[in-house]
């Protein structure tokens, strides 16, 4: 816990002046800029605007840093890492860790990318002794779209957040960088009568991705991570239901979903004879297929369908999840059973869902409001 920096000074130049702030209760007074790595001397000043202008930086050096996690308790020494070591520390640790694969491969090629972008006599320098202007110039590169720049921009304020924590730097300039704005993709949903039509294809030309889809309308699970792996394990005996844990599903809870008749009856004629319960339930082996197994099926499917006119661009694997979720709010007219099923850590998000969807206006999302 900290309060605001704040200047103390008065109208006299030879009158020493500096920063103060409570850091967990302790009083700390900032003269100059030595414990954030930072060349400011206000005290140094030969006149009044000079010396008022410096501790206004001074100012604000301290409460940036405060925000991003620094603690003056830190030791010095650690900030003069070079900054080729502390990014490699900062992967290392996220590699080691529990997230996602994407989110780990993301980390892993901005990496790559950055070690190779800046000259080699910066890599040895440490954070506070780059120009920011190089790292606007590396995100530069990746302008062209909105959401590819903000993803790279994104993983490469991680390696800063996990240098500051670590005490190697008490900036983030990934943060002082331009904000493009995204656009949310659009999942159109399918009609009815899409559904039926779109999942007769894929039964006869894609039987793997026909179940993926299926159990992604009929379970609301997620294609690429959640149904890909699935293992003849996680399903009960009669295969009514499937069980997931915290580490196989993206809410990073234990998750549990009743299987619909239709998806049961599929999975029968495949597992009737199956008794090893590592077995995955698309390859029938225990290896699983690659990361983007599904992806690359539903490109060819997609690309197929649209020549025929049985598919809408707008429409993507993960409208059947939309469509999904669609009848389910249509049956059931309750938003929470909804946020149960669709397993969204917040209402709003739910909501969001909804409204994007068109099932949920402004207007309407007032009448769920709770009432006191």
């Amino acid at each position: 816990m900290f309060t605001e920096p704040k200047i103390v000074s008065n109208d006299q130049l030879k009158s020493r002046a500096y920063i103060i702030y409570y850091y967990n209760g302790i009083r700390y007074r900032e003269y100059n800029g030595k414990r954030l790595n930072l060349d400011l001397n206000p005290n140094y000043c030969t006149n009044l605007n000079d010396k008022n202008r410096l501790l206004t930086t001074l100012q604000y050096e301290f409460k940036r840093a405060l925000n991003s996690g620094w603690s003056p308790l830190q030791d010095l020494s650690r900030q003069r890492t070079k900054f080729v070591d502390g990014m490699k520390v900062v992967l290392d640790d996220k590699l080691s860790s529990e997230y996602s694969r994407t989110y780990k491969r993301d980390l892993e090629t901005v990496y790559k990318q950055l070690i190779a972008f800046l000259p080699k006599h910066l890599l040895n320098n440490t954070v506070a002794d780059i120009d920011r202007s190089h790292f606007e110039k590396f995100l530069n590169q990746f302008k062209s779209s909105n959401r590819h720049y903000m993803n790279k921009r994104r993983s490469l304020s991680v390696f800063f957040t996990g240098m500051i924590k670590k005490g190697f730097t008490t900036v983030n300039p990934a943060l002082d960088t331009d904000r493009l704005k995204v656009k949310s993709v659009l999942h159109e949903p399918y009609s009815p009568t899409e559904l039926k039509e779109i999942l007769n294809y894929l039964k006869i030309h894609y039987p793997n991705l026909y179940l993926c889809c299926l159990m992604t309308y009929g379970c609301l699970l997620r294609p690429h991570q959640e149904i890909r792996l699935l293992k003849k394990r996680h399903f009960d005996y009669e295969l009514t239901r499937i069980t997931l844990s915290g580490k196989e599903n993206k809410s990073g809870r234990i998750r549990s979903t009743f299987v619909p008749l239709y998806v049961k009856l599929e999975l029968e004629s495949r597992l009737i004879n199956i008794d090893n319960g590592d077995v995955n339930i698309f390859t029938l082996d225990e290896v699983p297929f690659n990361d983007d197994y599904f992806k690359t099926q539903w490109s060819r499917a997609k690309t197929e369908m649209l020549k025929i006119r049985l598919i809408r661009k707008g429409q993507t694997i993960y409208s059947f999840r939309h469509s999904g979720a669609i009848a389910v709010y249509r049956k059931t007219k309750d938003i929470h059973i909804l946020q149960q099923v669709l397993q969204h850590s917040d209402m709003a998000v739910t909501l969001n869902y909804l409204r994007g969807l068109g099932e949920v206006s402004d207007e309407r999302l007032r009448d769920v409001l709770p009432e006191l």
